[in-house]
């Protein structure tokens, strides 16, 4: 099975220059590759394949953007399969009646990520510092970053994933791992209804708390959004003032994952089953941690099914 470990990175200002670039040339790549299967099938009723594609890109390296060249290849290949797994997607919401959302553009700050697929162009180093673990990623092409090794590595590393987190990096190592071993059989099951007042029920009588993580930063958020505003298109100032608001929705979004997280961690812990009841598709507030929320909270802990070894129904 897989298993996901994330990291902070610590580049030095020259590697995170490098990876500034590296991160905006994979983004005009993608939307050079978007805009080029897009033509074809308007003006020429062609579809171009992620194969088509992957074929052209010795020839722009070499003639067109030679710049490119100081760029793993098969970074700039995971960028045209990103691309052609968008494409899959859209096809497959059509085919099924969906809303399609065609794949659209990336802005710089809505690009915030590059892969490496395999074992090849990167290494880590980690050496033991007293109780802690210390890591170094070497980037070909890029360059080093210091990793904090906050819990150990575990499986084999398949892909390495770098990050952009508003003004932090991050490195994402998807690794494979053996199947955990089987938690005691529970015989406890329990049953979840969503409420209003609350946000959920439990069949056992406890009631859970909203968090309401956006209300108690909602003041925070507005004043920095109205400076957000009054700043002039295209200056320092604004874009000063954007990663502000940024880092005040990441805040919410790590709170709201951590409540997540401990609350799926607790029932897997006792349950052996959890039945869900209520209406998942719309939120009780704009503001509050919604159904929604919820709904992701259950889907987290289907995903990790396999790892609990429960039932979520």
């Amino acid at each position: 099975m897989r298993k996901t470990f994330k990291y902070r990175l610590y580049p030095n200002k020259q590697t995170e220059q490098k990876l500034y670039w590296t991160l905006t040339r994979c983004r005009e790549l993608y939307n050079a590759a978007l805009s080029e299967r897009k033509d074809a099938y308007k003006y020429a009723g062609k579809s171009i394949s992620y194969y088509d594609q992957q074929n052209d890109l010795p020839e722009i390296k070499a003639e067109i953007r030679e710049e490119y060249q100081d760029i793993a290849a098969h970074v700039l290949q995971d960028v045209l399969r990103r691309l052609n797994n968008a494409f899959d997607n859209f096809f497959r919401r059509c085919k099924n009646g969906e809303n399609p959302g065609y794949p659209r553009f990336q802005g710089r700050n809505r690009y915030d990520s590059f892969t490496y697929p395999d074992g090849a162009g990167w290494k880590l180093t980690v050496e033991e510092q007293g109780k802690k673990l210390q890591g170094t990623l070497s980037l070909s092409k890029i360059g080093q970053a210091k990793v904090t090794l906050h819990r150990p590595l575990e499986g084999k590393i398949k892909t390495v994933t770098i990050k952009r987190e508003v003004d932090q990096w991050f490195v994402t190592f998807s690794c494979e791992v053996e199947a955990p071993e089987k938690l005691p059989l529970s015989y406890e099951d329990i049953g979840i209804d969503l409420g209003v007042t609350h946000l959920a029920t439990l069949s056992n009588g406890e009631m859970i708390e909203h968090p309401r993580y956006y209300r108690k930063a909602r003041k925070v958020l507005e004043k920095r959004q109205q400076a957000f505003s009054r700043k002039k298109r295209g200056s320092h100032r604004r874009e000063k003032a954007r990663k502000l608001v940024a880092k005040a929705h990441r805040k919410i979004a790590r709170q709201r994952k951590d409540f997540q997280q401990h609350f799926r961690r607790r029932l897997g812990n006792f349950c052996q089953h959890v039945f869900s009841q209520g209406s998942m598709g719309r939120s009780d507030t704009p503001q509050g941690f919604s159904q929604v929320h919820f709904t992701s909270m259950l889907r987290l802990r289907a995903s990790s099914e396999e790892r609990f070894v429960r039932t979520l129904a």
